[in-house]
């Protein structure tokens, strides 16, 4: 499998299917790199097999969340693997956030490759959160204990476990504003 050839593959699809999204402000395209940043950072690369789909799933992680793709179109395209890792990550049904979560986590720790691509994304939006000075923030402070609850125990992978560490020391203690 030629996993540079689907990550160019990935970031082009993603982009057309985000389309006039938004992320705050700036295009979607935004988070979605910080997202494959983030992998990158913590030790992920296209040229390791075992951590290639990662990154792939990266730049997709939203689009079955956001956009009208489906599971069997990314299956087709980019593989059980990838397709897998983001269905994986993409909320579940329900009337708010409070209900979608919860059912998500659990989907995703059932697989250690998409708990530490559910990290990933949520350290890009507390570092943006962060870097925005985002009222957002509070809300991931709450939601730790329960997303930690159900996902931290999932892996002991070292990527996993670096990520924690590093969630946890963003989460510590309310930043100041201005």
């Amino acid at each position: 499998m030629n996993w540079a050839e689907l990550l160019e593959q990935a970031r082009d699809v993603a982009i057309a299917a985000h389309g006039e999204q938004r992320y705050g402000t700036l295009p979607y395209e935004h988070h979605l790199a910080k997202v494959v940043e983030v992998l990158k950072r913590f030790g992920a690369s296209i040229d390791d097999s075992a951590t290639a789909p990662l990154i792939v799933a990266g730049w997709l992680h939203d689009i079955l969340e956001d956009t009208p793709i489906m599971r069997e179109d990314l299956k087709t395209q980019f593989g059980p693997e990838v397709a897998e890792l983001v269905w994986r990550v993409t909320d579940e049904p329900g009337a708010s956030r409070e209900d979608r979560k919860p059912a998500t986590y659990r989907k995703t720790r059932d697989n250690e490759l998409a708990v530490i691509l559910k990290l990933a994304d949520r350290i890009a939006n507390v570092e943006e959160g962060i870097a925005a000075k985002s009222n957002k923030l509070g809300m991931y402070r709450r939601e730790q204990g329960e997303f930690s609850g159900i996902l931290r125990d999932a892996t002991q992978h070292p990527m996993a476990l670096a990520m924690w560490k590093h969630l946890d020391e963003l989460l510590a203690t309310p930043r100041r504003r201005g």
